[in-house]
C-alpha cells in the first residue's frame, strides 16, 4: 500500500471520529461546576465522567493524527530513496511518539481510578507525559529529516538533476517550455 492510501485511510477515520465527536451528546459539566464555598469560582468536577460520552475518541484521534504525521513526512522521501535503515527510522520515531502519547493517556486514567498520581520534577505523571514526552516524540522526527535531509529528501543527485533541468529551461527559450 502506498503512503498516500494510507493517508487518505487516516483522513477518513479521523474524519469518522469527528463526526462521532459531533454527534455525540455534550460532555457532563464540559464548562464546570459552581464551587461549594467560593461564589462565581467554577471546579473541573470528575474528569472521567466527562469523557463517558465520547469514550476513546480523544485517544483515537491522536493516534491517527501521529500516524498521518509520521506518513505525510514519508511522503517527502522518493520511492528509490526509501530503504531499511530509513523505515526502521521512522518505525522508531512513531512507535515513540505513540507510546508517549498511550503513557499520557493511561496515567491519567490510572489516576481517574486510584485518585492518586505520582509527582515527578513538580508535576504530576500525566503532566511530565505531556510536558516531555510529547514534544519529543516529534523532536525525533525533526532530528531525523535535519540529519538525514541530504541522503533521503534532497540527495545531492537530485539537487543536480533539478540544476541540470532549471539550466535547460533557461537556455531552450519559451517556445520549449522554459521561461
Amino acid at each position: 500500500m502506498k503512503p498516500i492510501h494510507i493517508i487518505f485511510i487516516l483522513l477518513l477515520v479521523i474524519a469518522g471520529i469527528i463526526v462521532f465527536i459531533l454527534a455525540s451528546d455534550p460532555p457532563l459539566n464540559a464548562a464546570g461546576m459552581a464551587h461549594d464555598s467560593v461564589a462565581g469560582l467554577k471546579v473541573g468536577g470528575n474528569g472521567a465522567e466527562r469523557l463517558t460520552t465520547i469514550g476513546q475518541a480523544p485517544f483515537y484521534f491522536q493516534v491517527c493524527v501521529i500516524l498521518l504525521a509520521a506518513s505525510l513526512l514519508f511522503l517527502g522521501v522518493p520511492e528509490h530513496r526509501r530503504d531499511k535503515l530509513l523505515y526502521s527510522l521512522f518505525a522508531t520515531a512513531t512507535g515513540y511518539a505513540l507510546f508517549v502519547w498511550y503513557s499520557l493517556i493511561s496515567s491519567y486514567e490510572s489516576y481517574h481510578v486510584t485518585g492518586v498520581t505520582e509527582v515527578v520534577f513538580g508535576f504530576p505523571v500525566p503532566t511530565n507525559w505531556f510536558l516531555w514526552g510529547v514534544w519529543s516524540g516529534f523532536v525525533m522526527f525533526d532530528l531525523l529529516y535535519v540529519f538525514a535531509f541530504r541522503r533521503y529528501f534532497l540527495h545531492p543527485d537530485d539537487e543536480k538533476a533539478f540544476q541540470e533541468l532549471v539550466t535547460s529551461m533557461k537556455t531552450d527559450g519559451p517556445e520549449a517550455g522554459g521561461t
